[in-house]
């Protein structure tokens, strides 16, 4: 079988990313044979997928958030026209189109191929918690053209979760497939480099809350720092770690707000970091938090019980179901009361984490992913 990837960006090496280099790694240990499609790639992400075959087109194009503003929003459509050109200059080539993140769903149409959308969310205004009436109108025209572009022209839709799955049938009426991603558990779980990390960030001394993420509404760190501002008096040595890559005005309200709090020297902001140090992090911190609403982040609470870490994450995240079920973390949206719960009863979710790293050593591999998507390609071929 010979498979197209397609994805929006690959500038930076976070969750979808991911999900595209461990596809297509394993697919290639499998005997398929995969290229990628891409508008954009960094010289990190580039190293990190070796031998991948990936294409960019030759008009450049920088990552950046689409749904800040309408002109921005409509900036999108470059980028599937771009998108578009690619797809239709590789695709007869190929037994069947895989696409990732928006807008890649959206240049499907009339291409006579297969398609299977791993749906990491369904596009949305996740950057924009108050548009302007100008970008609500757009939104609405978007999600009725959204409906049709997947019902008419995607085969089958793939989604890592059961709260995911709920969200696509609310949407477009129709059932997708569970398919939970892998996690790099033997890089997340290999120790070092913990003291170095405390030393760099000043963290000596201190029992620290760290939250992995790009800092985005929809990450929600605001809500970590206010509940660090809620716990300071009781735990005098807290202090909370925000480690990804900052988005405007998002980032600048959550500094202000700690700045305000009083909170300069309790609230760490590494910006974007490479891998290894977010694996010392996760091996250094007390307690992970991932106060989700509803997109993005499914990889991280895995990736902290992978190093041992107890967790906490919001009721919404699409990984909170797997996390209550299994019971191998700390599900709530008081992240005040969940914090002192677990410090205060630390030995006991730290038997929880161990569980739970045991767990996704098991359960949650790139290799079964892989070989579970292969299964639903070959479905989606023969249809």
């Amino acid at each position: 079988m010979k498979v197209l990837i397609v994805n929006r960006y690959m500038g930076i090496y976070g969750g979808a990313e991911t999900v595209v280099r461990e596809l297509a790694v394993n697919l290639k240990k499998m005997g398929v044979e995969c290229l990628v499609i891409t508008l954009n790639i960094s010289d990190e992400v580039r190293e990190k997928c070796g031998k991948l075959d990936i294409v960019t087109p030759e008009e450049k194009f920088a990552y950046k958030f689409r749904s800040t503003g309408l002109i921005s929003s409509l900036g999108i459509i470059r980028e599937m026209v771009a998108l578009r050109r690619m797809v239709k200059k590789y695709a007869p080539g190929f037994d069947l189109i895989n696409v990732h993140n928006f807008p890649a769903d959206w240049v499907m149409a009339g291409l006579r191929k297969p398609v299977v959308w791993m749906c990491n969310e369904i596009p949305d205004f996740y950057n924009n918690p108050r548009p302007s009436l100008a970008l609500r109108l757009l939104r609405s025209a978007g999600i009725a053209a959204d409906r049709f572009m997947v019902t008419r022209f995607i085969d089958t839709v793939c989604v890592a979760d059961e709260f995911n799955a709920q969200k696509v049938f609310q949407r477009y009426g129709v059932p997708a497939k569970i398919v939970n991603y892998g996690i790099e558990y033997d890089f997340f779980s290999r120790k070092g480099g913990s003291a170095e990390i405390v030393k760099k960030y000043g963290l000596e001394g201190n029992f620290f809350l760290l939250q992995v993420g790009m800092l985005s509404p929809e990450k929600d760190q605001l809500k970590s720092v206010m509940a660090l501002d809620a716990l300071k008096a009781e735990m005098p040595d807290i202090k909370l770690v925000l480690a990804g890559r900052p988005q405007e005005p998002y980032d600048g309200m959550v500094r202000d707000y700690a700045a305000k709090k009083g909170l300069e020297r309790r609230v760490i902001f590494t910006g974007h970091i490479q891998k290894d140090e977010v694996r010392s992090l996760y091996q250094a911190c007390g307690i992970a938090l991932f106060p989700v609403k509803t997109q993005g982040g499914w990889l991280s609470p895995f990736e902290a019980l992978s190093a041992g870490k107890p967790v906490i994450t919001s009721l919404t995240m699409g990984a909170s179901g797997i996390i209550k079920r299994e019971d191998i973390g700390v599900v709530s949206d008081d992240l005040v009361s969940a914090i002192r719960e677990v410090s205060n009863n630390y030995a006991f979710y730290q038997a929880m984490a161990e569980r739970g790293r045991k767990w996704v050593k098991e359960n949650l591999t790139w290799n079964l992913f892989s070989t579970k998507m292969l299964k639903i390609f070959e479905e989606t071929v023969s249809l």
